[in-house]
């Protein structure tokens, strides 16, 4: 039993470090997973490795190509852009269903994964960061309290993540995204759904709200 826990913790451990890597962009899309130099530094075999693997797998980071090798999950500008699309649809779809009541009930877990956000990137820690500011815009959704609209955003939770990585934000332009977080907030208590929105496209899309669009 001691031996299975171990290897659990293994896991979990090389699983942390793997989805770290593809987040910060050390590991880049397309590049192979090193199963080999991972076996040697844990000082394992490589079945926790494949685990670890197989999870980031069903998280959509990682593509595993049967009885070979698995790849960091590449993503095409196209299904970036088709992603960002659907994402902020979505998002705003919310901000019309949150009301005053349901924006109480939520608004501590938005308050509370925005400071996390933030204090990950003051600390460097990017992966984090990016696992955070997912957070939140998940609570978002969940501030809308349709469990529909919840179902749909939650299966989209890896390509998300993966479209962080296609826009690549780095510096004074990823702390001013956080940063973001905390007006989005305050237009949603202020019931100001219209300019919310505008806000959060310009926040997803990261380009200027195009004059006429309707959202």
């Amino acid at each position: 039993m001691k031996t299975k826990g171990k290897g659990q913790n293994l896991s979990d451990e090389i699983y942390n470090l793997l989805k770290a890597q593809i987040l910060n962009g050390k590991l880049a899309g397309g590049e192979k997973i090193p199963e080999e130099s991972l076996a040697k530094q844990f000082g394992v075999s490589r079945t926790p490795i494949r685990e670890a693997v197989r999870r980031l797998g069903e998280y959509g980071l990682v593509s595993i190509k049967p009885r070979c090798y698995a790849e960091v999950t590449t993503i095409s500008e196209k299904e970036a852009k088709d992603i960002a699309r659907v994402r902020i649809h979505l998002e705003c779809l919310a901000v019309d269903l949150i009301t005053p009541q349901s924006l109480e009930n939520n608004i501590r877990n938005l308050a509370r994964c925005s400071a996390e956000c933030q204090y990950a990137l003051d600390i460097g820690d990017r992966a984090l960061s990016f696992e955070q500011d997912s957070q939140f815009h998940l609570e978002l959704i969940k501030a809308s309290e349709n469990s529909a609209l919840i179902n749909l955003y939650e299966h989209l939770g890896a390509k998300i993540q993966q479209l962080r990585i296609t826009q690549n934000l780095y510096g004074i332009a990823l702390k001013d995204y956080t940063i973001q977080h905390e007006q989005i907030m305050r237009l949603l208590r202020e019931e100001k759904k219209e300019e919310c929105k505008v806000l959060l496209y310009e926040h997803v899309m990261h380009s200027p709200y195009p004059e006429g669009l309707a959202l």
